[in-house]
């Protein structure tokens, strides 16, 4: 028997571009298609950021453009809206958005839907570490891993130039404070960068470079077995990178880290990747939270005492029935949440029964730099190039569009071939006119006006009326 099918399109509104935004609006597509609903979507940026894959761009073995993806090109049955969600209004069902470039100047838009899906990604984790979000790069914004790689790539520069063997040591010290897959994976491609750069800086000796991984816990990578954990412990340690298990940061300097047990690591790069927390913007929406902040929805991806608004990814609290507790802030449940949500989303509108979200994780994988892996499938662990080459494959497969995933494979084919290269590209730079200009405001902050400045107008006015 058929069911009855909407009369006209739901006006779905999806805000997020993440893995959990872009692949609920790619799987509406063919309801998209066939009329039965028109999808809008909100996102900070026009491109869609496979994030996995970030350690790589730090580390010089992929080209950040490669990590990207035209959300207009994976979504051409979507509305796409570049801006900040920066409103939800539940009576008369709307939200409203502002361009971020322009948000002085411009009137915020406002968006009635039917259905309103919560894709928003997570903020930086600080966890109230004084001077962390100050002094740290979060490795959770492209731009910030941008940074970090033309960062680390100056420290070299700077380093092979200076003559004193221990301000050289400061200069390559790299400070990582998070043990989970990212902090594992950060510090792993950090120490496979300097492994093949330093060969060609001359004055800098091979042993020089120095990176630390912080961990709060006793062991790494939460969520994966023990046996796991201590093998990618060894892995690292066995690479040269120091992993201090059970310390705590309590403080982040501007070129230092304080642990809790007085210990002092001076440093010039420090690394912050101890994951994501609940969106603040959530909290002025007016819907269900948990304690963490977190959007409380039911077992169908519904918002608690909301049923055309939905919540999945890092922001909603989507409970594992299997633990009780709610599935990790991962991309892999993003995911799983994404298909599931738009399968209910569409099964409501045509009065059909929902499914409830039931997930167990298929495995886990984390790379340790220089074509080496760990991947935990259930019973069954890999690792080295094997594990690397099924890590990759994994990755290959979840790029949204073909002929991005031909580019990636080509530049994987590539980094076998060829070491990374180091070259540092200053975008953003000043201009040497900007950089004076900059110098003489502060100056005269500093000293106060010249006496050139202070002079009576008059004189002017006369070489004015000359002149005239």
């Amino acid at each position: 028997m058929r069911q009855h099918e909407p009369t006209t399109p739901a006006r779905i509104v999806i805000a997020g571009g993440g893995f959990a935004g872009v692949t609920a609006a790619h799987q509406l597509r063919h309801a998209a298609r066939a009329g039965h609903v028109e999808v809008a979507l909100v996102s900070r940026e026009n491109a869609f950021v496979f994030y996995p894959l970030m350690p790589e761009v730090i580390a010089g073995g992929l080209r950040v453009e490669t990590i990207l993806t035209s959300i207009r090109h994976v979504l051409p049955h979507a509305r796409l809206y570049v801006g900040e969600l920066t409103g939800v209004h539940l009576e008369r069902q709307t939200v409203t958005i502002q361009h971020g470039l322009y948000q002085h100047h411009q009137r915020p838009l406002e968006l009635p839907y039917d259905h309103l899906v919560l894709a928003l990604g997570g903020v930086p984790a600080t966890y109230g570490i004084p001077g962390l979000d100050d002094y740290a790069f979060d490795v959770q914004r492209l731009s910030n891993a941008f940074a970090l790689r033309n960062h680390l790539i100056d420290l070299l520069e700077q380093a092979d130039i200076e003559p004193d063997p221990a301000e050289q040591r400061r200069l390559l010290t790299v400070v990582v404070i998070g043990g989970g897959p990212t902090g594992v994976e950060v510090a792993a491609e950090i120490r496979s960068l300097f492994t093949h750069a330093l060969p060609y800086y001359r004055a800098i000796q091979p042993d020089t470079a120095r990176i630390v991984l912080v961990e709060a816990l006793p062991r790494l990578l939460t969520g994966f077995p023990d046996a796991v954990a201590h093998r990618a412990a060894r892995e690292l340690r066995q690479r040269g990178i120091e992993v201090l298990l059970g310390r705590k940061v309590i403080q982040v300097e501007p070129a230092a880290v304080v642990l809790d047990d007085g210990t002092r690591l001076e440093s010039r790069t420090i690394v912050s990747a101890i994951g994501v927390e609940p969106n603040p913007i959530v909290r002025s929406f007016g819907l269900p939270l948990d304690q963490r902040g977190r959007i409380v929805v039911d077992e169908y991806l519904r918002v608690t005492g909301h049923p055309n608004v939905w919540a999945i990814g890092d922001n909603a609290a989507v409970i594992d029935p299997a633990t009780g507790r709610p599935y990790a802030p991962t991309a892999q449940h993003a995911v799983r949440q994404a298909k599931l949500l738009a399968r209910n989303l569409v099964a409501s509108l045509r009065s059909e029964p929902l499914q409830p979200m039931r997930y167990r994780t298929r495995g886990m994988m984390v790379t340790l730099g220089d074509h080496d892996a760990i991947a935990w499938l259930g019973r069954v662990t890999l690792t080295g190039f094997l594990a690397w080459w099924l890590w990759r494959t994994y990755a290959l497969l979840q790029i949204p569009r073909w002929d991005r995933r031909i580019r990636l494979a080509m530049e994987w084919t590539l980094d076998l071939l060829f070491p990374p290269e180091l070259v540092q590209l200053k975008v953003g730079q000043p201009t040497p006119a900007t950089r004076r200009l900059v110098e003489a405001a502060l100056r005269r902050l500093r000293e106060g006006p010249s006496p050139a400045e202070t002079a009576p107008t008059v004189s002017t006015t006369a070489s004015s009326a000359r002149r005239s």
